[in-house]
């Protein structure tokens, strides 16, 4: 059985801290604070409105709602009736829009946040040349 070095595990547990100090400053940020709330809002708003009309259990309700505001859209599952397809077009435009705010925000924050930090490649050749030094 082959299993990973924790060295190689190192670059992904980075950037898994650079993503999570990211959405940090997504919450800490007043423009920006705001959009977390309004994406949990919206996954819960379509989660009750499909549990209710559609007759689908909580978790697949959910399911939708999550497959539907990311894009990905399997298929799987689908309104069945007009009044919950009109809900899904106004679900899909709004939910988006939101949702790419949102990562966009993250993203913003990610770029920002490397820019202002060196590198562990940075850190490490000045360690280095501190250790060279003395």
């Amino acid at each position: 059985m082959d299993t990973a070095k924790p060295a190689s595990m190192v670059p992904l547990a980075l950037a898994f801290r650079g993503l999570a100090r990211a959405v940090g400053g997504v919450w800490r940020d007043p423009e920006t604070k705001a959009l977390p709330f309004v994406a949990a809002a919206l996954v819960l708003t379509g989660t009750l409105f499909y549990w209710r009309f559609e007759d689908w259990t909580i978790v697949e309700s959910l399911y939708f709602s999550v497959v539907t505001l990311t894009t990905v859209g399997f298929g799987d599952l689908s309104p069945t009736t007009a009044s919950t397809q009109i809900f899904t077009i106004f679900y899909i435009l709004t939910g988006i829009g939101v949702f790419v705010a949102l990562l966009a925000s993250v993203a913003q924050q990610y770029i920002a946040q490397k820019a202002e930090s060196p590198s562990a490649r940075e850190r490490l050749s000045a360690r280095r040349h501190r250790g060279q030094a003395d």
